[in-house]
């Protein structure tokens, strides 16, 4: 019997062997036998990577330096290019440090204005909320105007003045017929 080379045994390109029962023992090649053997890699398809870079240290503003970005970015959220020069310069930052502060602060400005503006907007809503309980408890309290159709007819006046919620009303039963006292 014929033994597999190394090769064979990790898939690397290696011929796979006849069968022992076939006429002609000549040797079929892996390529013909998948398109994706001849490319096939061992191990972690991310292993084969280059390793990744190490990653920047994150940078630590003076004081000052926090104070004087924060000082231009309340008059102006945004510089030109010229000025953010000026302000690095000033600041002994570079222009890059600059630039990525004033974004990262733009994106924080943007989530805090958001937050406020939803939490003004629920704050709305409760008022108004509020406001109409109240409206509801006054229309509740004073008497409704009567109408002169219903004044006529026993049954419309019922119905008229029929409050479920309020609860000093109580319904009794005078001849069958239901009424509110």
């Amino acid at each position: 019997p014929l033994l597999p080379s190394p090769g064979a045994v990790a898939g690397q390109g290696a011929l796979p062997l006849a069968a022992p029962h076939s006429p002609s023992p000549r040797p079929v090649p892996a390529a013909a036998l998948s398109p994706f053997a001849a490319t096939r890699r061992i191990g972690h398809p991310y292993q084969n990577r280059t390793p990744p870079k190490r990653k920047k240290p994150r940078t630590s503003f003076s004081r000052v330096q926090i104070c004087e970005l924060e000082k231009r970015f309340h008059r102006q959220k945004y510089l030109a290019s010229a000025e953010r020069a000026t302000l690095a310069k000033a600041l002994k930052m570079t222009d890059a440090q600059v630039k990525t502060w004033f974004q990262n602060r733009r994106t924080k400005w943007r989530r805090q204005t958001a937050e406020e503006r939803e939490a003004e907007r629920q704050q709305a809503n409760r008022l108004m909320l509020h406001l109409q309980q109240e409206a509801f408890q006054k229309s509740l309290s004073q008497p409704l105007p009567q109408d002169p159709l219903c004044m006529h007819n026993s049954s419309l006046y019922a119905l008229q003045n029929l409050q479920p919620w309020a609860e000093d009303n109580k319904v009794t039963s005078v001849s069958g017929v239901a009424s509110v006292v």
